[in-house]
């Protein structure tokens, strides 16, 4: 479920102060926060997340204003996670 992590909580640098995964996973109108992949990478496996809950258009919007590099590499771990599942 997408709201199965909402409670996990890391510190945001950008506001300064502890926060949930739920508010990150809705910060831009309901999708992702632009820094969610970084800051989240660590603590669990969120490009799988990213890509089993959104669409590819809905991270385009999320991410687009990123470099391109930055793009390749989201698009990237999410594709290699759907490469690694189980019964592909």
């Amino acid at each position: 479920m997408i709201d199965s992590l909402d409670n996990l909580e890391i510190y945001c640098p950008h506001l300064g102060m502890v926060i949930t995964f739920n508010y990150c996973r809705r910060a831009q109108s309901s999708l992702p926060c632009r820094n969610l992949l970084g800051c989240w990478e660590e603590r669990m496996p969120v490009a799988e997340f990213l890509g089993e809950n959104y669409t590819r258009s809905e991270l385009e919007s999320a991410f687009g204003g990123l470099p391109k590099t930055r793009m390749e590499r989201i698009f990237e771990s999410i594709r290699r996670s759907e490469e690694n599942k189980p019964g592909r």
